[in-house]
């Protein structure tokens, strides 16, 4: 197996290892429970999870996969830099395109996160790489092969489609993670006996 064969692998593992670790920070009130049933720890150690584990799993998951530092960008390849590490995506070979949305005390955030043939996902937020994204898009367009899935919140905001579908999945985003957020701490504290 020569390097070129092997970098989606290892990308695609670590970025298995990150999300695993992230997703085990968001149930660990859950498995603080399960120990406090077991009297192995206090009852309000499922609160401590979710304010510290529950919160840090949360704000991590959406970041691994986004470019942190743009390393190449070609009319076929884009490498980044993730909290994972380098990932080289094929812009020939795309398979899917969407829109990840997130919110901050500046306003919404955005990523445009794409995959490949390999498996290989990146989250592109600078301005190069997704003209990059766009014009493998148009080419893709007018291949006869069909092209990759894109959302249609993705077409808006690369300015492809219609506006109001960023607007609509921005709105949507925000409803669903203020009901998620609710649910979980909701259980969280029904969990610990403080409800």
């Amino acid at each position: 197996m020569d390097s070129t064969e092997r970098a989606p692998a290892v990308a695609r593992s670590r970025a298995r290892l990150a999300s695993s670790v992230a997703a085990f920070l968001v149930l660990s009130p859950f498995v603080a429970w399960l120990f406090a049933l077991a009297g192995l720890v206090p009852a309000g150690a499922s609160v401590i999870c979710a304010l510290t584990g529950g919160l840090a799993g949360a704000f991590l998951l959406p970041e691994l996969c986004q470019e942190t530092g743009l390393v190449r960008c070609s009319m076929s390849r884009v490498t980044a830099r993730t909290l994972t590490g380098e990932r080289s995506v094929d812009l020939t070979r795309l398979r899917d395109v969407r829109l990840l949305t997130g919110f901050s005390y500046g306003g919404p955030f955005r990523a445009v996160v794409v995959s490949d043939g390999n498996g290989v996902r990146i989250g592109l937020t600078t301005l190069r790489s997704q003209r990059a994204l766009v014009r493998a898009l148009q080419h893709a367009c007018g291949d006869a092969r069909g092209g990759p899935r894109v959302s249609p919140a993705a077409r808006a905001h690369l300015g492809l489609g219609v506006r109001r579908h960023r607007t609509i999945h921005t709105v949507i985003i925000f409803v669903l993670l203020t009901i998620s957020i609710s649910l979980y701490m909701g259980l969280v504290l029904e969990l610990a006996g403080f409800r």
